[in-house]
């Protein structure tokens, strides 16, 4: 960088801003305010960044279950590249960190102000699959049937099963769980949405309307999965589902 700004002091001004520290680039300066554009921008710097997630904290508060949140620096530059991704189009996260290191606050924080729903299975006496796979039947007929955009988040507490992360991966990789709806439940779900595919370029076949349906959940879907990295398991999961 240095013989480039010594070379052509004119780039030196524009370099300065490339290079520039903190990077923080979002939309979430409109997040509370329902219809106004979503810019992405130069947030600036931290204290910028702080005065806009406090205030949403604030608001995430009044709605839910309280979060008292310390938005330090490093917090913020985390809570910046969660709301992005969850702000892409099919954009999933792989958080890495301790226990109590914030993953779930921050995800819950960045979910709310991407404007998204956040899903998170609750795990009881006797559940296994068969039971996860109900809950995703409801998460997928909110992403496809309802149109809800939905933050799946999943941790190392989830997994009751290691089974359940083969599912998680089918839903990363190819959209949706194959064979998670019954055949009757299939026909109902291309009943009902139906007319919405055909007004979008969908074919009348059966498959032309559910892959219409494939393509909604897995743009509407973003999975962030929270883990540790204590221990072997966080790297045979990645061997294993990569």
């Amino acid at each position: 960088m240095l013989s480039l700004t010594n070379d052509q002091p004119t780039l030196k001004p524009h370099v300065e801003i490339i290079f520039r520290q903190p990077s923080l680039f979002g939309d979430y300066r409109t997040a509370l305010d329902i219809g106004e554009a979503k810019i992405y921008e130069d947030i600036q710097d931290y204290d910028a960044a702080k005065a806009l997630f406090d205030e949403i904290l604030q608001e995430y508060n009044e709605q839910y279950a309280r979060m008292n949140l310390v938005l330090f620096e490093d917090a913020l530059e985390h809570l910046t590249r969660i709301h992005r991704v969850i702000r892409m189009d099919k954009g999933n996260a792989l958080l890495v960190g301790v226990g109590g290191s914030g993953k779930s606050s921050l995800t819950r924080l960045a979910t709310f102000s991407a404007g998204c729903e956040i899903f998170e299975i609750k795990l009881s006496r006797g559940y296994n699959e068969s039971s996860f796979r109900e809950d995703l039947k409801i998460v997928y007929n909110k992403l496809g049937i309802e149109n809800k955009k939905i933050v799946f988040m999943f941790g190392d507490q989830h997994v009751a099963e290691e089974g359940f992360l083969e599912l998680i991966n089918n839903m990363l990789t190819t959209g949706i769980v194959p064979a998670l709806f019954a055949d009757e439940e299939r026909e109902a779900i291309i009943g009902n949405i139906r007319e919405e595919a055909m007004k979008n370029g969908a074919s009348p076949a059966k498959e032309s309307i559910w892959q219409y349906f494939v393509t909604k959940c897995s743009v509407n879907l973003h999975v962030v999965l929270c883990m540790s990295p204590t221990g072997d398991t966080l790297r045979t999961r990645c061997r294993n589902f990569p």
